[in-house]
């Protein structure tokens, strides 16, 4: 075959991730050329990338194979199969072979019928930006692994996305008409977040699984199995609600975090229009003022873990937040237009 080299090595950085370094079954290990795709799967995951001049092909390029693709000239270059399942890359005075493996043995799940689920469709932006919004609160490792699934459940007009950690909840929204759950792995959502599609994706699903195709690529996962938690009634309830500049408070938060490489919490004490944030502990003694758009009357104070309070702020992107809260020793609910978050409080001295 005689493909562009760029498009083959940006496509083949994309999806090589999902290679498994060791397998049970050494053609996974490796991407396969068949019939206009490059598939790569693992047991758990199966992406395919469309590229030109690849129709009608049906062969394996092995890992090993990928740097040299990469550190090629730009141009054409030629891939040909040989006797004894071997691969010949040929560009200009270049030329190597490499040994591969019979691209029958390669087995990946893409391609089965989604038989007893679903389908919908959802604009590429607006699945990017929930997915954004939501993964930080997801954590990679959890004794419990439906906590490292983002759930997508539509309900009642709405399209949820969820994450949590039992330290923090991200919940942001969108129209939709529909009723469905789906907890999808975190590394489908961090492919889905990383590879450069556009327009509408369509989701097949059933209780199992679901894939995701767009023009260029398609993502099939296994779905986390398990019951999501009861995620709502954490942002029913509070007493007091101030409002501040996203900005001025994150910038604080930042500067009060550099002053210190303990794990001291962060003090929050709120009285009428300040917030009064401060780390005090063996290398630091950190305080800065941060005034309040609207702010609350009896005085309140209350500990955060900086690192969630960060994480939490970065994932807002509007300019003004909103932060309820109930009391010392219950959540904060910092709420923008585009997402809700929950942060646990924490004990301070």
């Amino acid at each position: 075959m005689k493909v562009n080299k760029t498009e083959l090595a940006k496509k083949l950085d994309k999806i090589k991730s999902v290679v498994p370094k060791n397998s049970p079954m050494p053609a996974l290990m490796g991407v396969l050329v068949k019939d206009g795709y490059l598939i790569a799967s693992n047991t758990e995951m199966t992406i395919k990338a469309k590229l030109e001049g690849t129709e009608g092909e049906h062969f394996i390029i092995l890992a090993r194979a990928f740097d040299l693709i990469k550190n090629l000239p730009d141009g054409e270059l030629d891939i040909s199969e040989g006797k004894g399942n071997k691969i010949t890359i040929t560009m200009e005075k270049i030329k190597n072979t490499y040994p591969s493996l019979q691209a029958e043995e390669y087995a990946y799940t893409a391609d089965r019928v989604l038989e007893g689920g679903g389908m919908m469709a959802i604009d590429c932006r607006v699945l990017k930006e929930a997915i954004a919004h939501v993964l930080y609160a997801i954590p990679s490792k959890s004794p419990n692994t439906v906590m490292t699934a983002l759930c997508m459940q539509a309900h009642e007009g709405k399209l949820n996305f969820v994450g949590l950690d039992g330290h923090v909840i991200a919940l942001t929204q969108t129209e939709f008409d529909g009723e469905f759950e789906l907890l999808i792995p975190r590394g489908a959502a961090e492919k889905l977040l990383s590879l450069e599609m556009s327009g509408n994706i369509y989701i097949e699903h059933n209780k199992n699984s679901a894939v995701f195709k767009a023009d260029e690529y398609e993502i099939y996962t296994r779905l986390v199995e398990g019951e999501y938690f009861k995620y709502d009634r954490f942002f029913e309830n509070y007493r007091d609600e101030i409002s501040v500049r996203r900005s001025d408070l994150l910038e604080a938060v930042i500067r009060a975090k550099l002053c210190t490489e303990e794990m001291t919490p962060t003090k929050f004490e709120i009285e009428g229009d300040e917030l009064r944030l401060s780390i005090k502990d063996k290398t630091a003694d950190y305080a800065e003022t941060v005034h309040l758009k609207t702010g609350i009357g009896e005085k309140m104070v209350i500990g955060f873990n900086s690192k969630l309070v960060l994480e939490t702020l970065k994932a807002h992107t509007d300019e003004e937040v909103l932060m309820r809260f109930s009391g010392s020793s219950a959540p904060m609910i910092v709420c923008s237009e585009s997402l809700k978050s929950i942060v646990l409080p924490v004990k301070i001295r």
